[in-house]
């Protein structure tokens, strides 16, 4: 009987509060040791979700690994990324097809939801759609304890900008419709979207990294 302290293991969508969970668990030597991202035992509720391999034997974990096709989905949407901010006013910014002359004559706007088609909010085809959930169920490939809690660190950070970044893009898509709205809004958390954008694909980046998933850009 081999004892082990790990971390039980309660996703809650959630993550303001913390909560102590930290217990002893008596498990057979089956079960899959990987280290505890927070050894404190006081970890936030979206921190929770971040190692629910932890408690499955080890067929359960091989078996939830992702393949080289799902992981390279994250180094495409890392390409992605990373286009977005280098052409970003051309990808933000729509105008009347075929018009020809200054953006200010052919009805062109900002599109701030663009921004969440990058980040895989907008459809399942997209790169980098539930990207967490790959992050996660990739756990059992980082194999170095110190590689561990930073790639689990990495994964919290990436779940917190790109929804925040996310939201950015929202709210600036209703920047100019809000009262006491206007263009300036629009661009002010538009502006916001792309800091949170650049700060993921940094997190990203690292990410990949740990993994040792091959990137283009």
């Amino acid at each position: 009987m081999l004892v082990q302290r790990l971390v039980l293991l309660v996703c809650c969508a959630d993550s303001a509060n913390a909560f102590k969970v930290s217990g002893t668990l008596h498990a057979q030597t089956s079960v899959a040791a990987a280290p505890v991202p927070h050894a404190s035992g006081f970890v936030t509720r979206r921190a929770l979700c971040v190692a629910p391999m932890l408690l499955l034997p080890l067929s359960a974990c091989a078996a939830s690994v992702p393949s080289q096709a799902e992981l390279s989905k994250l180094a495409k949407g890392y390409a992605r990324l990373q286009y977005l901010l280098a052409n970003w006013e051309q990808e933000t910014t729509v105008c009347i097809k075929g018009c020809v002359g200054k953006p200010e004559n052919c009805g062109c706007i900002r599109d701030p939801l663009v921004v969440q088609s990058y980040m895989g909010y907008k459809s399942m085809n997209d790169p980098l759609f539930k990207a967490d959930q790959i992050m996660i169920r990739a756990q059992p490939l980082v194999k170095d304890a110190d590689e561990f809690e930073k790639y689990a660190a990495a994964i919290d950070r990436w779940m917190e900008k790109a929804d925040e970044g996310n939201v950015m893009a929202y709210v600036s898509s209703w920047g100019e419709a809000n009262p006491g709205g206007g263009r300036d809004n629009v661009e002010r958390y538009l502006e916001k979207a792309r800091a949170e954008v650049i700060e993921s694909a940094q997190i990203l980046r690292t990410i990949l990294d740990i993994l040792n998933v091959p990137v283009t850009a």
